[in-house]
């Protein structure tokens, strides 16, 4: 519990201070962000909502720090027992408080990027959750009906963990200050994580790979300091 406890705190100082240290950052813009996530069998469709700022010079290199929230749809899933004729029922979902730090690279692979509104960027990102996971379980014996039974439980836990997102931003303004970007994000945050300590005989819990699609919009609220 200490170490994890003692990660904690180091990632967010992490965070904080390669967010704010005083590099040659010439602008700050202001962001949101709405993105979903597909499901497969093993995980439902997961939505978040981010807001942040991003401190850099654009479009070329800037620093992206952020808190989002994160909420999976009802994952139902069934396993029944011939031989007992007992019905078990499985429905989890998830949510978390994410804190980010991304590092936005423009237009890589490309030499020449002046003059232009419509730009690419990469951008890796460290990412600390704070996870809450639900579980309602019920056990249905057909044959002895006062075995069955209902139980509810709930678990938070901590993940840290990369991603990478890739988007196409379009300026809006001559000094680059405005724009919108659409973007493909990958990750690999486990929303029911926690649960996997407690997992059923009969139900696993996978680790999540995450692919989702995101729209996000960006307003200058600090101008480019101008050089004497």
């Amino acid at each position: 519990m200490m170490k994890c406890y003692n990660l904690r705190n180091a990632v967010l100082c992490l965070l904080f201070l390669l967010c704010f240290f005083n590099v040659k950052a010439q602008e700050m813009r202001a962001f949101g962000n709405y993105s979903m996530y597909f499901g497969n069998k093993n995980t439902g469709t997961i939505r978040s909502v981010e807001a942040g700022i991003d401190h850099g010079d654009f479009p070329s290199l800037a620093f992206q720090l952020s808190a989002s929230y994160l909420n999976s749809d009802n994952k139902d899933k069934e396993h029944y027992d011939y031989d007992n004729y007992v019905l078990e029922k499985l429905s989890t979902k998830g949510s978390a408080i994410n804190t980010s730090l991304g590092l936005k690279v423009y237009n890589v692979f490309l030499n020449q990027y002046e003059e232009k509104t419509f730009t690419y960027y990469i951008m890796p990102k460290l990412n600390l959750a704070r996870i809450r996971a639900t579980e309602n379980f019920s056990s249905t014996d057909y044959f002895y009906p006062s075995h069955s039974f209902d139980e509810e439980r709930s678990i938070s836990s901590w993940q840290v963990y990369f991603g990478i997102e890739i988007g196409y931003e379009i300026f809006l303004s001559e000094n680059n200050s405005n724009s919108i970007a659409i973007c493909a994000s990958y990750n690999r945050i486990n929303l029911t994580k926690g649960l996997s300590k407690i997992s059923h005989e009969n139900f696993q819990y996978a680790r999540h790979d995450s692919f989702g699609v995101g729209l996000s919009f960006y307003l200058g609220v600090k101008k480019p300091s101008k050089k004497k």
